[in-house]
């Protein structure tokens, strides 16, 4: 039953609205979460079909950091189980993950050991102090030290399946600032599929007083003065007219500025918005009664269009029925950031799957396969064109991987957010407390 009046007000159950809600609600608030789909978790939870959990766009999770760090203060289990085998897929061949991967790899596929080095110096200078601006891509960055079609390869697999955008769209900073944050991070799956874990912090919001409505959608965040005040939700058929001193907003920057009526955003914060561009990816689930591959995650370079095949059913259980095995497979358009012919691009895919696996027909099943673009995008923006969590009306703030901080991307960014709003949250009112 909603109520009149809460707390704070989170508009969108994606990764950032369902961990500021739960830090929240850890902190004693009533607060509202409000989603205008059936189930939550938006781009980062599962859907049933035939019994298997397909993932609605994100399914890897950083272990131990942003998103399990939540759920261990607000003492929710995050069921996160972490992948034990990886390895990249290049040209046909597979190389197992161990330590020093990527030097590894490079060395193993260059055409000579000067180019090897060369490539490997190149990667440390800009590791080491010496980065790349934003001003070249990625791709054009690492031809001024080689062409090599495997090494490419490579990298284009990391930068699209975890950025959702291709080497030659991905500024070349950015790559660094993000590697220096999760090359060191091992990755998992979510036991029971990730709508389990969102149904678990729904259920720590209602404990702690507040609300939780899926088919509840706010089409307007009101304002008085400088200051957010609540929203205006449709809701069973009726708008419903909510309060709040505190309203958090996990539909991306551009979505949350419109909704603001005629309260007059600064030329500052339009021009941010103004460089806010969405990126595609392509998302394919299907299934087969034999274990296809001996790895919970693979990274492909070298193809068409498929970056990564995840085997969530091989770590997380409840995620496929007994003896059948689940397949996650991520794929970059030609133009991430304006797809076309999304037919033909899927056609690439399936070509690349017939590659990888010999009578991918006669062994597999499709079960979903999805565009992510739009209002529905794979990331809300580019790397590098994010504006702040914070916004120029007082107590308004946004969480998701629209606002993720330089090097934090995806799941872990979106979590990041929300720790970083629950932060200025405190402080202000520490402040005016004094």
């Amino acid at each position: 039953m909603m109520k009149a009046e809460y707390d704070a007000i989170v508009v969108g159950s994606g990764v950032g609205g369902c961990c500021a809600a739960a830090l929240l609600a850890h902190q004693g608030k009533r607060v509202l979460l409000a989603e205008k789909r059936s189930y939550l978790g938006g781009r980062f939870s599962t859907v049933n079909r035939d019994g298997y959990l397909c993932a609605t766009g994100g399914l890897a999770v950083p272990v131990g950091k942003n998103l399990e760090e939540v759920c261990q203060q607000v003492g929710v289990p995050s069921g996160v189980k972490p992948s034990t085998k990886v390895a990249t897929w290049l040209d046909g061949k597979l190389y197992d993950h161990k330590s020093g991967v990527t030097r590894r790899i490079i060395r193993e596929v260059a055409e000579s050991p000067d180019e090897a080095q060369r490539v490997l110096d190149a990667l440390n200078s800009a590791m080491q102090g010496s980065p790349p601006g934003n001003d070249i891509s990625f791709r054009d960055w690492l031809n001024r030290t080689t062409r090599n079609h495997r090494i490419h390869g490579m990298f284009q697999s990391t930068i699209s399946s975890l950025l959702t955008v291709n080497s030659h769209e991905l500024p070349a900073g950015e790559y660094f600032k993000v590697i220096k944050v999760i090359s060191p991070l091992t990755f998992g799956f979510i036991e029971g599929g990730s709508l389990a874990l969102w149904e678990r912090i729904g259920e720590l919001v209602k404990k702690a007083g507040g609300d939780v409505l899926v088919g509840a959608a706010t089409h307007e965040i009101l304002v008085a003065g400088n200051r957010a005040t609540g929203v205006r939700v449709r809701y069973q058929q009726a708008s419903h007219e909510v309060r709040a001193p505190i309203v958090i907003s996990n539909l991306g920057p551009t979505a949350t500025a419109q909704m603001l009526g005629s309260f007059i955003l600064d030329d500052d914060y339009r021009a941010q918005l103004a460089k806010i561009t969405p990126t595609a990816i392509m998302w394919l689930h299907f299934a087969s009664d034999e274990l296809l591959m001996d790895y919970s995650a693979i990274g492909v370079g070298c193809s068409r269009r498929v970056n990564m095949i995840d085997v969530p059913s091989l770590e997380a259980e409840g995620v496929a029925p007994p003896g059948k095995h689940l397949y996650t497979v991520g794929a970059a358009p030609v133009d991430s950031i304006h797809p076309q012919d999304i037919k033909s691009e899927f056609d690439a895919v399936m070509s690349d799957l017939r590659d990888i696996f010999p009578g991918f027909d006669e062994r597999c099943t499709v079960l979903t396969r999805t565009c992510y673009r739009g209002k529905w995008p794979g990331f809300r923006t580019v790397p590098g064109s994010r504006p702040s969590h914070l916004t120029p009306v007082e107590n308004l703030y946004n969480v998701g991987d629209g606002v993720c901080p330089p090097g934090y991307e995806g799941s872990m960014g979106a979590a990041k957010s929300a720790q970083l709003v629950l932060d200025e949250i405190l402080s202000r009112e520490s402040l005016s407390a004094v």
